[in-house]
C-alpha cells in the first residue's frame, strides 16, 4: 500500500484552486499600533481553517494590503482587492472613517466586508457584517456603569473623526436623559500627541470621570501625561472604548493601571475556546503577545464567514448573506450569533479594570449576549439620533384618530342616506297600495307597514352604533390630545426654564415619537449650551490667568530691560571714565613731551591715545546698538551746513587714508546749503563708511560725492534689500555717496552685511578687524532720519555706499502723521523753505541755548565725581587763564555756586546721590544762580533733554580738552 499523506487537503486528492480573501489593515502609520495584531488574528484563523481542510475543500489564500492609516489608501486598496485580486471577502478596517471610505467600493463591486471593531452605530449596510460591538453593546452600558457608580459629571475626550464624534453624540443624549452632566468635550487630531491643553481643560473643570474615545498613538501620550499630573484612577477614572490589551502594552501598564475599559472580550475570559485561542495566538506570534477584543472579533469573523459559505455551498455574496442569518459560533468570548435583521453580532458586554501586569480584570458583565441595536430603537432618548426611522408616534396617532372619525361620519351619513331612500320607497308603495283602485288587502298593507318600521329600527340601530363609535373615538381623541397637550406643556415649561437661564432643566422623554425626539433634542441642546458656557467661563478664567502671567512677564521683561539699561549705562560709565583719563592724560603728556623736547615719547603716547579712542568707539557702538534695539535712541535735530560736515569728516579720516596709501577725492558743491538732521549721527555714519573704505582699500582711490536730489524719501521698510532704487526719492533729499576701489563683496557677503556683530565673512574680520557693528548702527541711524543706505558692489572691483536723507528730517513724533498725507503733491521749493523755517522755529521754542559770554579771567566751577576728570579739566583750563574751582558732589557744587557765583559751571550728569539733572534743576530754580551758563559734560546721549532744561552747551565725553578750552576762550573773547 502506498503511504498516506497526513495533510487533509492532500489526502482528499489534488489541491483545488484556493479561495482568495482580502486582509486590509493599517500596517504603517498611527493606527498600526492596533491593526497589526488584528491582521495577525485574521491570518491565524486562516491557517487553522486551512489545516482543517479549508472551505468547501479549497484552501484560503490571504491577499494582504496596507491601508497605511490613510483614508484614500484604504479606498484604493479596497478597489484593488475587489477588482484586481477578485477576493471573495475582505476582512479589515479599524476606524469608522476607513470603513466609510471603502464602503462605496463594496457597494459598487458587490463585495463583502467583515468589520471587526466596535463602532458608533446608526448604520446598516448589506455589504458589511459588523463583528465588533454596536453602541448598545459597549458605549451605552459603559456610561450606565459610570452613572451607577455616582459619576455624574462626565468629560468627553476623543480623536477628531467619525467614531468619537458620533459616539459622543450618543453619550450626550444619554447623559441629558439620565441626569448626567457634560463637563467638557475635546477632540484631538488622529494620532496627535499634543495633549497638554486637553489635560489642562480636564483639570480646570474637575469632572467625575472621563469617557475616552481616543485612537492610535494619542492614547500613549494622554495616559502618560495624565499620570504625570498626579491624578489617581480612584479620583478620576477613565473609561476607554478603544483601549484594549494590545494598546495597554504600548501605553505602558504603569501609566493606565486602575483605569476602566468596556469591551465584549478580555484575554482573561475563562472559557475553553478562549484558552485554546490564546494558546494558539501566543504559539504563533510569541509569548509576549496579547489578545484583545478586536483581535477576537477578527478571528471569529473568519469562522462565521466559513460557516456561512459552507451553509450556502458557495462564495457568492448574495448566497452567503442569506445563509449567514442566525448562524451561531462558540467564540473565545462565548456564544455569538449573527443577527438576521442587522448583520451585527449578539455579544456579551464586559467592563474591566486594567491591572499592573497589563491584563484586564473583569468587574462587570451583562450575563447573556445582548441583541445588537445599532439604531438604538430601544432607547427613547436616542430617537433624535436616527430621525429617519419610522415610529408610530404622535403623528401616526393623530392621523389614525382623524381617519377613524371620518369613517364614522361617512358611515353615519351612508346609513342615514340608505335608510331614507328605502323608507321613501316603502312609503311610496304604501301610498300606492292605499289607493281605492289598487285593491290591496289590509293584510298586505300591514306587512308593508311592518317592513317600514323594521327599516326605521335598523337605521336607528346603525345611527346608534355610529354614535357609540364616535363617542369612543372622541374619548380616545380627547385622551390622546390631552396627552399631547400635556407633553407639549411640559416641553414648553422646560423650554421656558432653559430660556430663563436654568440649563439644568430637562424634558421628560416618554416615547420615541415626534415629541420624544423634540424633547431629546432640546435636552441635548441645553447640555451643549451649558457645556459651551462652562467652556467659555473656563477659557475666560484661563485668559485672565494668562493675562496675569503675561502682565507679570511684561513687568519682569521691563524690569530686566531697565536693569540691562542701567547695567549698560553703569558699565559704559565705569569703562569710559578711565578711558577718558587715558585719552586726556595721553594728550596732555604729548604736549608736555613736545614742550620738554622728549619727542621720542610722543609716538608712544599717540599710540596709547589711539588705542583708547578705538576702545571707546567699541564701547559706544555696543551701547548704541543696545539703545537702538530697545527703541530708546533719540534724534537731536538741528540745521547745519552740509559742506562743513563733509570737511569735518575729511579732517577726521585723513590719518586713516594715509595708512594704506589711499587718495581721497571730494565732490561737493560749495553752495549745496543746509540740512535739518542729527549732525552727530550723520557724521558717525559717514565716518563709518569712509573709514571702512580706507580699511578695505589698499593703494586705491576713495571718492565722496554729495549732491541734492528733487523728490521724496518714502518710508523705509527696514528690509535687507540694499540695491539702489531711485524711485524712492520723490521730494528734496541730500545724497552722500562713498565709493572705493577696494576688495568689493560677493552676493553672499552682501546678504550678511548689515547683521549686528557680523562682517562680510569671518576671514574679513580676522584680516581687517572690527566688531561688525558700524554698518548696522549707521543704517539704523539713517532709517531713523527717514532715509536709508544702499549698496552697489562688485567683487575685487570696489563698493559704493549711498546715503539718502530728506533735506528736512522729521522727529519720531512728527513722522507718524506724515503717513496720512502721503498722497499729497510734492512741495515746491518755496514751500520747503517755509517748512524748514517753521520746523526750526518750533525746535528753537523747545530749546534755546543760553548765550555763553565769559569775562576775562573768568571763574569756572567744575562739578564732577571723577577725580581724574577734575584734574584734567583744571590743568587744561588753568593753562588758558581760567580760575577753576571744583566739587566732587552735586550738593557741594551747589554750595560753592552760591558762594562763588561763578561765571560758568561745568556739570557732569552721572554722579552718586545727586546727579547732574538734579543739580541743573536746583541751579535753574535759584534766582541767584539761574543766569549762570551751564555746560553739561557727560557720556550720555541726552542732548535734547539738556537743551530743554536750559544748558548753554551739551558736550559728550571724552572731551578734546584743547578744543574745549578753545571753546571757552572763544566765549571769553565774546564777553570782552
Amino acid at each position: 500500500m502506498g503511504a498516506r499523506s497526513s495533510n487533509p487537503l492532500e489526502a482528499a486528492g489534488p489541491t483545488r484552486e484556493p479561495i482568495k480573501i482580502g486582509v486590509l489593515h493599517s500596517l504603517t502609520g498611527t493606527m498600526s499600533i492596533s491593526e497589526i495584531s488584528v491582521k495577525d488574528a485574521t491570518l491565524l484563523a486562516v491557517e487553522e481553517i486551512n489545516v482543517a481542510g479549508g472551505v468547501l475543500g479549497r484552501p484560503l489564500e490571504a491577499v494582504i494590503e496596507d491601508g497605511a492609516s490613510d483614508l484614500q489608501t484604504f479606498a484604493q486598496k479596497a478597489k484593488q482587492l475587489l477588482l484586481e485580486s477578485q477576493v471573495a471577502v475582505v476582512f479589515g478596517c479599524w476606524t469608522s472613517a476607513s470603513r466609510k471610505a471603502v464602503l462605496p467600493a463594496f457597494e459598487q463591486g458587490s463585495g463583502l466586508l467583515f468589520y471587526p471593531v466596535q463602532y458608533e452605530g446608526l448604520e446598516q449596510c448589506p455589504n458589511i457584517f459588523y463583528t465588533g460591538a454596536a453602541p448598545n453593546q459597549q458605549i451605552v452600558p459603559g456610561v450606565n456603569y459610570l452613572l451607577a457608580q455616582g459619576k455624574r459629571k462626565i468629560f468627553l475626550l476623543g480623536s477628531d473623526y467619525i467614531f468619537p464624534q458620533t459616539a459622543n453624540l450618543i453619550v450626550k443624549a444619554q447623559l441629558a436623559a439620565l441626569g448626567g452632566e457634560l463637563a467638557g468635550e475635546v477632540y484631538l487630531p488622529l494620532g496627535s500627541k499634543e495633549v497638554g491643553e486637553a489635560i489642562a481643560h480636564i483639570l480646570a473643570v474637575k469632572p467625575d470621570a472621563i469617557v475616552n474615545t481616543l485612537n492610535g498613538d494619542s492614547n500613549v501620550a494622554f495616559f502618560q501625561k495624565l499620570r504625570e499630573t498626579g491624578l489617581k484612577p480612584e479620583d478620576l477614572p477613565v473609561m476607554s472604548v478603544s483601549v484594549a490589551e494590545e494598546e495597554v502594552r504600548a501605553i505602558g501598564p504603569s501609566n493606565i493601571a486602575g483605569h476602566l475599559v468596556v469591551w465584549n472580550y478580555f484575554q482573561t475570559v475563562d472559557t475553553p475556546e478562549n484558552r485554546k485561542f490564546v494558546k494558539a495566538y501566543k504559539a504563533r506570534y510569541g509569548e509576549n503577545r496579547v489578545t484583545d477584543d478586536p483581535i477576537e472579533a477578527a478571528y471569529l469573523g473568519v469562522y462565521l464567514w466559513k460557516q456561512a459559505v459552507e451553509k450556502a455551498g458557495s462564495t457568492d455574496v448574495v448566497k452567503v448573506r442569506a445563509a449567514a442569518k442566525n448562524i451561531e459560533f462558540a467564540a473565545p468570548s462565548g456564544k455569538v450569533k449573527i443577527d438576521a435583521q442587522t448583520q451585527h453580532i449578539w455579544k456579551t458586554v464586559r467592563i474591566g479594570k486594567v491591572k499592573s501586569d497589563g491584563q484586564i480584570e473583569e468587574i462587570w458583565n451583562s450575563g447573556i449576549p445582548v441583541q445588537p441595536d445599532p439604531f438604538l430603537k430601544g432607547y427613547p432618548w436616542a430617537a433624535a439620533l436616527a430621525p429617519r426611522q419610522i415610529s408610530l408616534g404622535t403623528r401616526a396617532s393623530l392621523i389614525g384618530l382623524f381617519v377613524i372619525l371620518v369613517l364614522i361620519t361617512w358611515m353615519a351619513v351612508g346609513v342615514g342616506w340608505i335608510g331614507s331612500v328605502e323608507m321613501k320607497n316603502y312609503l311610496l308603495t304604501i301610498d300606492a297600495a292605499s289607493a281605492p283602485v289598487a285593491g290591496v288587502p289590509e293584510a298586505a298593507m300591514a306587512v308593508l307597514v311592518q317592513q317600514t318600521l323594521a327599516l326605521v329600527s335598523r337605521t336607528q340601530h346603525w345611527l346608534l352604533g355610529a354614535l357609540v363609535l364616535s363617542s369612543i373615538a372622541g374619548i380616545v381623541g380627547f385622551v390622546s390630545v390631552s396627552a399631547i397637550i400635556r407633553n407639549l406643556g411640559l416641553l414648553r415649561l422646560t423650554a421656558e426654564l432653559m430660556a430663563s437661564g436654568d440649563l439644568t432643566a430637562r424634558s421628560h422623554i416618554v416615547s420615541n415619537d415626534a415629541i420624544g425626539v423634540l424633547s431629546s433634542t432640546l435636552n441635548t441642546m441645553a447640555q451643549q449650551i451649558s457645556n459651551l458656557l462652562n467652556g467659555l467661563e473656563l477659557r475666560q478664567r484661563q485668559l485672565e490667568e494668562r493675562s496675569g502671567e503675561l502682565e507679570i512677564a511684561k513687568n519682569a521683561a521691563e524690569a530686566a530691560n531697565r536693569a540691562k539699561s542701567t547695567f549698560l549705562a553703569n558699565m559704559t560709565h565705569e569703562l569710559r571714565t578711565p578711558l577718558n583719563a587715558i585719552i586726556g592724560y595721553s594728550e596732555l603728556l604729548q604736549e608736555e613731551a613736545l614742550e620738554l623736547g622728549e619727542e621720542e615719547f610722543v609716538m608712544d603716547l599717540a599710540s596709547i591715545n589711539m588705542a583708547g579712542k578705538q576702545l571707546l568707539t567699541i564701547i559706544s557702538d555696543i551701547l548704541d546698538i543696545s539703545k537702538i534695539e530697545a527703541g530708546k535712541m533719540t534724534l537731536f535735530l538741528e540745521t547745519f551746513e552740509v559742506l562743513n560736515l563733509i570737511e569735518q569728516v575729511v579732517t577726521t579720516v585723513q590719518p586713516m587714508l594715509g595708512k594704506n596709501g589711499n587718495t581721497l577725492i571730494v565732490n561737493c558743491d560749495r553752495n549745496i546749503g543746509t540740512i535739518y538732521a542729527d549732525s552727530g549721527k550723520l557724521r558717525q555714519a559717514l565716518l563709518n563708511l569712509v573709514s571702512n573704505a580706507a580699511k578695505f582699500t589698499d593703494q586705491g582711490q576713495i571718492t565722496i560725492n554729495v549732491w541734492k536730489e528733487e523728490g521724496e524719501v518714502l518710508p523705509i521698510d527696514n528690509s535687507e534689500d540694499l540695491s539702489a532704487d531711485p524711485s524712492r526719492c520723490q521730494q528734496p533729499s541730500i545724497v552722500f555717496q562713498v565709493s572705493d576701489t577696494g576688495i568689493g563683496m560677493t552676493e553672499d557677503q552682501v546678504s550678511r552685511l548689515f547683521g549686528a556683530f557680523t562682517q562680510a565673512d569671518d576671514s574679513t574680520t580676522r584680516r581687517y578687524g572690527g566688531t561688525g557693528l558700524g554698518l548696522t548702527i549707521s543704517r539704523k541711524f539713517c532709517q531713523m532720519m527717514g532715509g536709508d543706505i544702499t549698496l552697489e558692489t562688485e567683487f575685487d572691483c570696489g563698493s559704493t555706499f549711498t546715503i539718502r536723507l530728506p533735506v528736512v528730517v522729521k522727529s519720531q513724533k512728527e513722522a507718524s502723521p506724515d503717513l496720512e498725507i502721503a498722497e499729497m503733491q510734492p512741495q515746491s521749493s518755496d514751500d520747503l523753505e517755509t517748512s524748514v523755517a517753521a520746523t526750526e522755529a518750533k525746535q528753537k521754542e523747545v530749546r534755546s541755548p543760553q548765550a555763553l559770554e565769559l569775562p576775562n579771567a573768568a571763574t569756572v566751577l567744575l562739578i564732577d565725581d571723577d577725580p581724574d576728570a577734575r584734574d584734567l579739566m583744571t590743568r587744561c583750563l588753568s593753562k588758558q587763564g581760567f580760575r577753576v574751582r571744583s566739587s566732587a558732589s552735586g550738593q557741594g557744587g551747589l554750595l560753592l555756586a552760591k558762594e562763588l557765583l561763578p561765571d560758568a559751571i561745568i556739570l557732569d550728569v552721572m554722579m552718586p546721590s545727586m546727579d547732574g539733572w538734579a543739580v541743573l534743576s536746583a541751579l535753574k530754580a535759584d534766582p541767584d544762580l539761574v543766569d549762570i551758563p551751564v555746560i553739561m559734560i557727560t557720556f550720555l546721549d541726552d542732548k535734547n533733554q539738556g537743551l530743554e532744561l536750559g544748558v548753554a552747551e551739551y558736550l559728550r565725553k571724552p572731551l578734546d580738552y584743547k578744543r574745549f578750552a578753545a571753546l571757552l576762550k572763544k566765549y571769553q573773547d565774546v564777553g570782552k
